[in-house]
């Protein structure tokens, strides 16, 4: 059977109207019988582009289920090359080709023209980009000459504070020194002491003149006592001048260098946040993407369960990361939920959180366990999650810019 040489995504109303027929017709009796690849996608608002020409593949296999819906094939439902497919009049081959043909030139001058709409905002942004530029150059130089000003400052309280360390440094020595010439006088009054002590007791024995030797002991314990009190307090200006000295002589804390602080990715020029292109952007940044799974695949799919939405919604990353060459880890709720396993998968990473952790914390983890010299971008739509992690210098990505990409 001839065949027309066009892309699946020629046939992509016919397909869809295919799809949209089977499932109809599964309320028929008897019900109408259908290619069986088409009910996976039953209920899906757009079929993925990569499965395309294998449900192309499975509707021209089944002649009957082509014909069937050919019949019902109007405008309104399937455009002009999708019914020539489907109802194949003669000549329909060479009807296919040509409309084909006619769609991809349509497509690449619309492509040309928003090229070059975007192009020229291009170029406005970076005019804009180039003014600001000149502006904070000006305003740095005015900076710089203040900074200058303030370094001048700085390196003249250097010097005084050295001149003042070197003067309570030999303050210091000083003092250090009359304190151990106190000391000496304090053995030596000890000395003088014990021996007055002794010959008080020479003098007791030999009955000698009791008062005097008492008067010259009394006098020998006043000058000890005067001694050990100037020695005191030689000891504590000792103490104070060293604890003067150590706090001078301590490096300024102002300068101590701080954490280095992950820094989130720019955008290029002309490119908003919340936009397909700046999703793109980051996929293809080389960032670390971390995907709240259930926040994306719940708004996604919301009729299948948990399951069939962690299964279309790995599919669809996995075909991501190729396709961007994405680093990519999804992370979703509970470990002991049943199915929950992580797929061997040989690109996107998953993870599970553990018992009694949810996955809103495990991303926390995850960004904050990375380095702050790696780029971070989350994808949620999780306003907790997003102020969080934006605090830690991730990027952030909505669940619908994701999901814009995956259909």
């Amino acid at each position: 059977m001839e065949r027309p040489d066009v892309e699946p995504r020629h046939l992509r109303s016919a397909i869809e109207y295919a799809v949209l027929m089977a499932q109809e017709g599964q309320k028929f009796k008897p019900p109408l019988a259908y290619p069986a690849p088409l009910k996976r996608y039953f209920s899906t608002d757009r079929i993925p582009s990569s499965v395309l020409a294998s449900l192309a593949r499975a509707i021209e296999g089944d002649e009957a289920f082509r014909k069937k819906i050919a019949r019902g094939a109007v405008p309104e439902l399937v455009d002009e090359l999708g019914r020539a497919w489907l109802k194949r009049p003669s000549g329909w081959v060479d009807d296919v080709t040509r409309l084909a043909a006619e769609a991809d030139a349509a497509a690449e001058e619309a492509t040309a023209a928003k090229a070059l709409k975007r192009a020229e905002k291009r170029r406005a942004a970076a005019e804009q980009v180039a003014a600001r530029s000149r502006a904070e150059l000006v305003a740095l130089e005015g900076s710089v000459a203040e900074r200058d000003e303030v370094i001048e400052g700085l390196r003249s309280d250097v010097v005084k504070l050295r001149d003042e360390i070197d003067e309570i440094r030999a303050e210091l020595i000083d003092t250090r020194n009359e304190a151990r010439h106190a000391r000496d006088r304090e053995a030596a009054a000890v000395a003088k002491l014990a021996d007055a002590e002794a010959a008080r007791s020479a003098a007791v024995e030999a009955k000698g003149s009791a008062e005097i030797v008492r008067d010259e002991v009394l006098a020998d314990r006043a000058a000890l006592a005067a001694e050990r009190s100037e020695l005191a307090r030689l000891a504590a200006h000792a103490e104070s001048l060293a604890a003067q000295l150590a706090a001078l002589a301590a490096p300024p804390t102002a300068g101590k260098p701080t954490a280095v602080a992950r820094k989130p990715l720019p955008m290029p020029g002309g490119v908003m946040g919340d936009s397909e292109a700046a999703a793109e952007y980051l996929l293809r940044s080389g960032a670390s993407v971390l995907i709240d799974g259930y926040n994306v695949a719940k708004l996604a799919w919301p009729k299948l369960d948990l399951e069939g939405q962690r299964v279309v919604l790995l599919d669809a990353v996995e075909n991501l990361a190729r396709r961007y060459g994405s680093d990519i880890t999804v992370v979703f709720d509970g470990a002991d939920v049943v199915g929950a396993v992580a797929d061997q998968r040989r690109v996107a990473r998953v993870v599970y959180s553990p018992a009694e952790v949810i996955a809103d914390d495990v991303i926390r983890d995850e960004v904050g366990r990375l380095p702050p010299t790696r780029q971070v971008v989350v994808v949620t739509n999780d306003q907790e999650i997003i102020r969080d992690v934006r605090a830690n210098g991730a990027n952030t990505m909505s669940s619908d810019q994701l999901l814009a990409l995956i259909r």
